[in-house]
């Protein structure tokens, strides 16, 4: 695959090689995603990361992958038009910032066989949802597991701090940034300049469209209750109950100065497979300055639901993770089957979180301390009891 010497004016050469990979053509409406991309690749070469030798491979791979994405939902909705008649009632979402057990919860409250999820390798390659039995021959299937290899084996310490498989289910955020107008972008590259950009832009556009792909992947099960996941949608949580007016939305908490750290370290060791240098002092601050206006803004848009949020801590989902199960399905009026609490129990004991280690980091490295971001935090972390 040839892959152009600057960013800058390549979306042609990428579109070409999505189109290469896939024998697709149609990308959607331009004015849709063609803004966020033509910015994004400016601000990589502009004022963008020391890339790696591999690390511009890499770059350009995750924005064929992303159009990728959208030429399956695309041919999707034309192959499947019947899908988007489906109405998507009372799903039940996760959100929270990151790090603080939303992973954990998403995947254990997944074991319970009433809901659906978006797998990981349908959020890569939007179609109906094909019989489980069937994956592993299934190239998209193979494609995504070779996907993750590939990137786990050049930042295997991921997989102790987040780790992630084809078939288990996983955040909106991976459909969320088809429209390149994401936190996605600014969270994974050096983008300053896109991110200055984005920050100024709606999200509206982005969560019609994850309605429209939860429709798609949900088509040979149209009954089942969705469960979603994302931390961004702390930030969206207007966006989030435009299109699902009636969801019930699950919050975990955890006190910001262990959650932030814990974050950066991620965002660092995915970063470090593309850049030079990663500066982990610009994490810090982006990371603290983001989530800490996301928290604001969440607060003030639950008072229009109240009633649909429920909050959760981490603290608990570790010392007594069925409590907080029973708690949830207690308050969103939701039955646990006798088989989904078997389900449930069983990976609790496997604990699979724990697998490939211990996640270490340190907040200094991150120009971070506790009463810095105590601080900052002071109004939510009142709220929640954090401190």
């Amino acid at each position: 695959m040839t892959i152009s010497a600057t960013f800058k004016g390549a979306e042609g050469q990428l579109h070409a090689a999505a189109s290469a990979a896939t024998g697709l053509s149609d990308f959607g409406d331009a004015a849709e995603y063609l803004p966020g991309l033509q910015r994004l690749l400016a601000a990589l070469d502009e004022n963008g990361p020391a890339f790696k030798p591999q690390g511009r491979a890499f770059a350009w791979n995750l924005l064929v992958g992303v159009l990728i994405s959208r030429l399956f939902s695309e041919q999707g909705w034309k192959t499947h038009p019947q899908c988007l008649q489906q109405p998507v009632r009372r799903p039940l979402i996760v959100i929270g910032i990151p790090r603080t057990g939303t992973t954990a919860l998403h995947k254990l409250l997944s074991m319970d066989p009433q809901f659906q999820g978006m797998e990981r390798w349908l959020t890569a390659f939007p179609m109906p949802r094909p019989e489980r039995d069937s994956w592993a021959d299934n190239p998209w299937y193979q494609a995504c597991e070779a996907g993750l290899e590939q990137f786990f084996a050049a930042a295997p310490h991921m997989r102790a701090a987040h780790d992630m498989r084809a078939d288990d289910v996983d955040e909106c955020l991976e459909v969320l940034k088809q429209n390149f107008c994401s936190n996605f972008f600014g969270s994974s590259l050096r983008v300053p300049d896109y991110d200055r950009w984005w920050l100024q832009q709606s999200e509206a556009s982005s969560y019609k469209r994850l309605l429209k792909v939860i429709q798609l992947i949900g088509t040979n099960s149209p009954q089942k209750t969705w469960l979603l996941k994302n931390p961004g949608h702390v930030a969206q949580v207007d966006a989030l109950l435009d299109v699902f007016p009636d969801a019930c939305v699950v919050q975990t908490h955890r006190s910001p100065a262990s959650a932030l750290p814990s974050l950066c370290s991620v965002l660092r060791e995915a970063r470090s497979i593309l850049e030079e240098g990663v500066d982990a002092h610009a994490i810090g601050q982006r990371e603290t300055r983001y989530w800490q206006a996301a928290v604001d803004d969440a607060h003030q848009a639950r008072a229009r639901a109240p009633g649909q949020f429920l909050d959760v801590l981490q603290s608990d989902i570790q010392r007594e993770p069925m409590v907080v199960v029973q708690n949830i399905y207690q308050h969103f009026g939701l039955t646990l089957s006798d088989e989904a609490r078997a389900r449930m129990l069983e990976r609790i004991s496997a604990a699979p979180e724990a697998r490939h280690g211990e996640h270490r980091y340190s907040a200094e490295t991150f120009g971070l301390d506790s009463a810095g971001i105590n601080q900052r935090f002071a109004p939510y972390i009142q709220r929640h009891a954090l401190a």
